[in-house]
Formats: C-alpha cells, structure tokens, sequence
C-alpha cells in the first residue's frame, strides 16, 4: 500500500495540471447571489460605507474627499486609493511628537465612516494600509475600535470578458453626500476587458441600464463590485459617462496578483482572527485546501466475510475504507444490498425477489475506537437467510443465492459534507 504522505505529496506534485481543471469549474455560471435581495440589504447595511476624508493638504489647502468603503475583515475596510490620498499629499500632522509622528506617518487628515445605521466614527490619524508602488487604486483603512461580524470575501480570480457582476452603490441623487449610504442600490455591470491607452490599468465595465443610478461622478469611488457568490472583483476607481453620451462606464481596479494593492491588504490587517469565509477565494492556499478536502474524502472501500463451517456466511459482516486523511474521516455511510442467484436450478443467474424487497437499504455508523475505519452490520446476511434462503427453501426447486452485491452509495464525512459517489462490493453466499 502507498504511504499517505507519499500518496499527498504526488498529489501536490501534480498541483499545477488540477488548478486548470478546479479553475474552470470555478468559472461555471450560477444564480448569483446578488439576485437576493435581502442578501444585498443585509450586506449594504452591515458591511457598507460611505467615508468622508478631510485635512490640510500638502500646500495648506483644506481638502475633503467623499466615496464609500466596504469590510474586508473584523476592523479593516477597503476603498480607492486616491479618496485618501498618500501621505506626501497631506501636511504632516501637527500636535504629535516628531519621532512619533515620523514613525507614524501621521498627517493632518482625518476620516469619517457612515453606515445605514448608526452615529458617524470619526478615526483621527488613522491607519491607511496602502503602498505607492503597487500599481492599481485600492487602499486600506484599519480601524481598531470597530469589531464587525459581517464583512466581503476578496476574491483573486479572473475577471471574465462578457460575464455579468454587480455592484453595490447608491440610488441617492449626491452619491457624494454622507446621507446618501442610507439608499444602497445594487447596479449590474458586463465586465468589457482593458483600454490601456486611455485607461490605464483599471477594467471596464459597462453599466446596465438602470433608472434609479445616479450618474454623478463622484461618491460611488470605493464601492465593492460582485460575483456570482458575493465576492469582491474589483473596486470602483471612476464613473464615467460613456462617449456618445449613451449610458456610464464604470472603471475599476481588479483585486488579482498582476495588481496585488488589494489582495496585500489581508495579510496587513493587525486583526487576522477572521473566519473560514475570509480567505482570498482562488487564491493558491485556498485552491490547495479544496484539492487536500477532496483527496482526503476519497476512499477505497473493501468487504470482509467470514464463514460458517458449512460454507455459508456468519452473521455480521465487515466494510472497511483506507484513505490518505490522517484521522478517520467518515462518520457514516448508507449501503444497499440485493441477493443474486437462481430462483431453480435451471434459471439463470439474475437478482433474486422476496416478500419484502423494500428493506434493501441501510445505514451505518462507525463504532469506537475513533481510531475505527470500519463499518459492521448483520442486517445483510440474517436478511439473506430469514428470507430470501427460507423462501428458496420453501419453493424446492433447487433455487440459491450466488453472491451478495453491496453498495456503498453515500458517505458523511465527520466536516458535514455527503459523498454521494457509489462503490459496489461483491461476496460470495457459500464457500465451497
């Protein structure tokens, strides 16, 4: 037999030729769940802000910038870049002491978040995570007095030319204004691909046509845009009135490894007790998580039987797997099982009928020790013999059972997750 880690290490040797394949699959359209509205509230309303950022720039003009903002993590936010601008465009911060204030970096700037509910957080030197030499228009706020339970998934994957995604931005007639986080709107885009020429490295996406949208070009910047399953894309970056004056482009800066802005934030935040559903969906780690959970649920299954001295089976009768997880990893499985033989002598081999055909599935549970990989039952033989043998028996025709089929054909792993792959296994009735 393999050893489990040889057999997890040639699986990780083979990684590259599997992430086509986990990649494509990602790909595959869904109902999104954007179409929900009540997910889309629910987000807008926990998740969703809008961040008034002010001070003295860099020339002792007072500056203030309006966009929104959207959660990432328990206490860190992700926005555009340019609302709250790098730290050579703000006068130093005044009333801190140098070396402190050097270390900080710390500005005259001050920013103000806003959600559906709820007072105004005004966070005064606050931590802006972003880096000038990373290309894109993605930045981070972290903001330690705030504990948010709901929060978005940063999602690393391509963004695909044609396909449909969503946004979350605002129906108020002045996105810029703070009220105006009070009329989230979801808005669909198509994703229409890259024009380096005129614009950069920002995607673009096409709006569809919606009446309540608010062309206004300034306050949607910092809004989160969606796919399928919820998770962040992009970052609005600009909206702009297509040429032509028919409809609005909306420019975005992808969260993927060519721009990585966004995508370093997570590993930046000082809080990283976030939960499973935090990760950076298609990212590497996740991909090998996904391919480690389905090479771990695969299992080889094998029957035992012994015998009674006149050949015939004994009662209880063993169903065992192997697997590389390093602990038992099944808790359950549910079997079916038919009889196959001759209903007389002369008939051919064929699956043989009972009174009562209707018990032919079972399920069973793995018994202590935990360290346990095996399944046991008596229900299958005593079947066999207290009806089907009895029935043959009684008809005299010299009718018999040939062998047992068994179906392994669902298993509940000890995670939650059902396997609903079918294994078949075979006994003989009688030892000659």
């Amino acid at each position: 037999m393999v050893p489990a880690s040889l057999f997890a290490t040639r699986w990780q040797l083979a990684l590259p030729l599997v992430l086509v394949q986990v990649t494509s699959a990602l790909a595959q359209d869904t109902t999104p769940i954007w179409r929900d509205t009540d997910w889309v509230s629910a987000k807008a309303k926990a998740a969703y802000f809008h961040i008034s950022v002010k001070g003295t720039l860099a020339d002792g003009e007072v500056g203030q910038r309006e966009g929104k903002a959207f959660a990432v993590g328990p206490n860190l936010l992700v926005t555009s870049q340019h609302l709250v601008g790098g730290s050579s465009e703000w006068k130093p911060a005044t009333g801190i002491v140098v070396e402190v204030a050097r270390a900080m970096h710390a500005v005259d700037r001050g920013i103000t978040l806003r959600r559906v509910e709820g007072p105004p957080t005004k966070i005064e030197n606050p931590n802006v995570l972003a880096a000038a030499d990373l290309i894109g228009d993605a930045a981070g706020i972290s903001v330690p007095a705030v504990k948010l339970d709901t929060r978005f998934r940063l999602s690393m994957c391509d963004i695909v030319q044609g396909h449909r995604y969503a946004s979350i931005m605002t129906s108020a007639d002045d996105p810029s204004d703070p009220s105006s986080i009070e009329l989230p709107l979801l808005v669909e885009l198509n994703a229409a691909g890259y024009q380096p020429a005129k614009y950069g490295p920002l995607y673009i996406f096409d709006l569809v046509d919606n009446p309540s949208f608010s062309g206004e070009p300034n306050g949607h910047d910092g809004s989160p845009i969606l796919d399928e399953d919820g998770s962040v894309v992009a970052v609005v970056s600009a909206v702009t009135a297509k040429p032509g004056g028919n409809g609005y482009n909306v420019l975005a800066t992808p969260i993927q490894p060519q721009f990585p802005s966004a995508a370093a934030l997570l590993a930046r935040a000082p809080d990283v007790t976030a939960g499973a559903e935090d990760g950076l969906k298609c990212s590497l780690s996740e991909t090998v998580k996904r391919i480690n959970d389905q090479v771990a649920a695969h299992a080889s299954w094998t029957l035992r039987v012994d015998h009674e001295e006149d050949g015939r089976p004994k009662d209880e009768i063993f169903i065992r797997y192997e697997s590389v997880a390093a602990e038992p990893n099944i808790d359950s499985i549910k079997v079916g099982f038919d009889f196959w033989g001759k209903q007389r002598k002369e008939a051919p081999t064929r699956r043989l009928t009972y009174s009562d055909t209707t018990i032919n599935e079972i399920q069973l549970t793995r018994s202590a020790p935990f360290s346990n990989r095996e399944f046991s039952t008596s229900e299958i033989v005593l079947e066999g013999k207290r009806q089907v043998e009895t029935l043959l028996n009684e008809k005299k025709e010299g009718g018999y059972i040939d062998y047992v089929e068994v179906r392994v054909f669902e298993t509940h792993l000890i995670d939650g997750r059902t396997l609903t792959k079918e294994t078949v296994l075979n006994f003989k009735w009688k030892q000659p």
